[in-house]
């Protein structure tokens, strides 16, 4: 599993260095965007390019051919076959790269470049817009930065050093121009990403920026935790209509009690029995959660005068679809997943023959099913991958006449894979979500297979960090109803205090 790390700032803010420094600590590749544009730069220098007339440079751009290679554990970039590393960090260079780097044409040629090594496992990659546009769902992002007169100092500095002819003022001055030319760029202007962790330099050594984030990688955040499509689609759906009017769900939208509270804050109200819901008035606004219910309640519903608006999954909805066409036909229905689920029992309601569900071999075994007779067995939507294909080779060696249909979303095998594979990579685990929500207890069991040391917590305030003093590195997943700003709090609270 690769692991990315972007660092963004403005030019003279250390990032080539911190990220060299990083990379090399951590046995990471780096990856100098940076090196990349004034590449570019260094063609249109030398063949005398307008770099004002974007006309030109776009032309010129299909001239260029840029490659990064590794030689000597150091990153080298070439333009048209030639090593030009050694000349890509003059003045002239930088200033060109920040004018062209803004063009449309030179930076969709270069960020496709950048995608591809992104994918390398485990880069930093620093830059301008890495965090924002290039690796949006990096792992670690950075914004360093640092003074005005920090960055003039250093390059002030940096230049005496190559006995270069300059001045103090003047450099101070060409920062503040390229500043504002970056940040007010049309195409992906530099700004500091959300979910980016600022750092400024402008007092610190390197030593104390390169330890700060690399401590930032010991916390590893999954990058499929919070919300699935069919969660985040109902939640819309039910602070939409709540804008205007006061509207029902039938059950709780989500297993996750912070947010049905605040749902609460916004017109939108559970009806937990039929019994609550012969209280609401004709013509309400019920609204059908995630999980979907069964063909009876949708037809009773609609009989009773109420305004429905079905949120279901469309992947449960799907399942819906095939258990109706497979007992249609004659088929006898297994559900693999956790009978009295409210998803399981939705499905179970558009069945028109026998139906079963089996969580374990156990139950398999106590089923009486004639073994000619033709099974369709699916899944729910959120059951554990793994398990799911266990049980699944029970019923082949017991040779039932049976239809698999692997009905688990795509969304859940992902999220169960890279929990997985985050858990066997780290020293502690924290799985957030509700008690009640199927998905995440999978998750919690998933990881506490992987690592000992796995908690499981509702909010930020069931963090008890104490249990993390031995521990060198620490992995964070969450259930598919587990809301982003909680996820944000427990992750933020873990970097501050591990």
């Amino acid at each position: 599993m690769s692991y990315q790390i972007a660092i963004d700032g403005p030019a003279g803010a250390g990032k080539s260095t911190i990220a060299k420094r990083v990379a090399k600590k951590l046995d990471y590749i780096y990856v100098d965007t940076g090196a990349m544009y004034r590449a570019m730069a260094l063609y249109f220098v030398k063949n005398k390019i307008d770099i004002y007339d974007e006309l030109a440079v776009n032309e010129a751009c299909q001239n260029i051919d840029i490659a990064i290679k590794y030689e000597n554990d150091a990153q080298q970039v070439y333009l048209n076959g030639e090593n030009v590393t050694a000349f890509l960090r003059t003045e002239e260079v930088g200033n060109t790269a920040s004018v062209t780097s803004a063009y449309k044409k030179v930076r969709e040629k270069l960020v496709e470049l950048q995608r591809k090594l992104g994918k390398t496992n485990n880069v930093v990659m620093d830059g301008r817009d890495i965090g924002t546009h290039v690796l949006v769902d990096a792992d670690v992002k950075v914004y360093l930065t640092a003074s005005v007169e920090a960055r003039a100092q250093r390059r002030y500095k940096e230049l005496l050093e190559k006995n270069e002819e300059c001045n103090l003022e003047d450099i101070k001055a060409d920062i503040e121009d390229r500043d504002y030319r970056d940040m007010n760029r049309e195409i992906s202007p530099l700004r500091q990403a959300e979910d980016a962790i600022l750092v400024d330099s402008s007092d610190m050594t390197i030593e104390e920026v390169t330890d700060k984030i690399i401590r930032l990688t010991k916390v590893r955040l999954a990058k499929t935790a919070g919300f699935c499509f069919g969660v985040k689609r109902a939640v819309d759906i039910a602070y939409e209509n709540g804008k205007e009017n006061t509207v029902y769900t039938l059950g709780p939208i989500i297993h996750n009690e912070e947010v049905v509270k605040d749902l609460e804050k916004n017109n939108v109200f559970t009806i937990n029995t039929l019994e609550e819901l012969d209280k609401i008035q004709k013509g309400a606004t019920i609204i059908i959660r995630s999980h979907g219910v069964s063909r009876k309640i949708h037809q009773m519903l609609e009989e009773k005068g109420y305004n429905v608006i079905d949120a279901t999954c469309p992947f449960v909805k799907k399942i819906h679809k095939i258990v109706d066409e497979e007992s249609k036909s004659g088929a006898t229905i297994v559900i693999i997943g956790n009978d009295g689920h409210p998803e399981v029992e939705g499905i179970k309601g558009w069945s028109n023959t026998d139906t079963f569900v089996v969580d374990s071999e156990e139950s398999i075994n106590k089923l009486s099913i004639d073994k000619q007779k033709k099974i369709c067995i699916v899944s729910q939507t959120t059951f554990n991958y793994k398990k799911f294909e266990d049980l699944v080779e029970i019923f082949v060696k017991k040779g039932y006449n049976s239809s698999v249909r692997n009905t688990i979303c795509n969304a859940t095998e992902e999220r169960q894979k890279e929990a997985k594979e985050i858990a066997k990579a780290v020293d502690a685990m924290i799985v957030i979500g509700s008690n009640s929500s199927s998905n995440t207890r999978k998750l919690y069991e998933i990881c506490k297979s992987e690592c000992d040391n796995t908690a499981y917590i509702q909010t930020c305030n069931d963090l008890d960090m104490s249990l993390y003093k031995e521990s060198n590195s620490i992995g964070i997943t969450a259930g598919a109803s587990t809301p982003k700003n909680i996820i944000e709090e427990v992750h933020t609270n873990v970097r501050i205090k591990f």
